[in-house]
């Protein structure tokens, strides 16, 4: 291939610009070319009768030549279903929930753990006593410290508030009779000498007009005072327990 005139005096870059050039043109054609192999498909299938147009398009002017583009659904493109379709996705969202792991639930403490740090147990001395008396179902009711009501001679009762006891111990039957004349009941006291006491149910009126409900245990609560030396701030155990059925207690001082 020969050089045209003064091509010997042109750069080397004029010249790749003159390349460039040339592939651009080449490009217009083969653009012109399948633009135009296109249309005339398309004017063989009209003349057929079969319309091939596409239901959702566009028609756009490229070099003279009206093209027919199909629109691309935007819900493809974003990868979504399509609208209306709200059930499907709920049901992929459940789908999906049903396969993460359930959280595990924290055990819920027993109210003696909360209260206590511990599960606390009836002192070995106290159950072989009871023992000896073919006594069972032993249930801690409460542990609070004694207050100087507890140890008042004026009030001669030790207080056991409801909403303080730790599990339920009487039947319905000894429920309905501690609210009347009261249910007596054996006593083991912190030194282990036994006496009969009497278990009640007093409601006592609050300033706002409300009752706060408690049970006592009465009679013979002052020699018990007396007789184990008790003190205020002293941490007392109250534990029931059945002897042929008959309810009992232990009273147990917490060192």
């Amino acid at each position: 291939m020969g050089l045209k005139e003064n091509d010997e005096d042109r750069s080397p870059f004029q010249c790749l610009l003159d390349a460039a050039a040339l592939v651009e043109r080449l490009d217009e054609e083969t653009m012109r070319l399948k633009l135009k192999q296109g249309l005339n498909k398309i004017d063989d299938n009209n003349s057929s009768g079969v319309d091939t147009r596409p239901t959702n398009y566009t028609t756009v002017r490229i070099f003279g030549t009206d093209v027919i583009i199909a629109a691309i659904d935007e819900d493809v493109i974003t990868n979504q279903p399509p609208a209306g379709s709200s059930k499907i996705r709920k049901e992929r969202v459940e789908s999906s929930r049903a396969k993460q792991p359930m959280p595990k639930q924290k055990r819920k403490k027993l109210k003696h753990e909360a209260t206590f740090g511990a599960q606390p147990c009836l002192p070995q001395r106290f159950k072989e006593m009871i023992k000896c008396m073919d006594g069972s179902e032993e249930k801690l009711i409460i542990q609070k410290a004694l207050y100087k009501t507890d140890l008042s001679k004026h009030h001669g009762r030790l207080s056991i508030p409801m909403n303080q006891v730790e599990v339920e111990f009487l039947t319905d039957e000894e429920l309905k009779q501690s609210s009347k004349e009261g249910i007596e009941a054996l006593v083991i006291e912190p030194c282990l000498k036994t006496r009969d006491m009497n278990l009640r149910i007093w409601n006592m009126p609050k300033p706002t007009g409300r009752f706060s409900s408690l049970y006592v245990l009465i009679t013979g609560w002052k020699s018990v005072v007396q007789g184990n030396d008790l003190k205020e701030g002293d941490v007392i155990q109250v534990w029931s327990f059945r002897v042929n059925s008959k309810l009992c207690f232990a009273l147990v001082i917490v060192p």
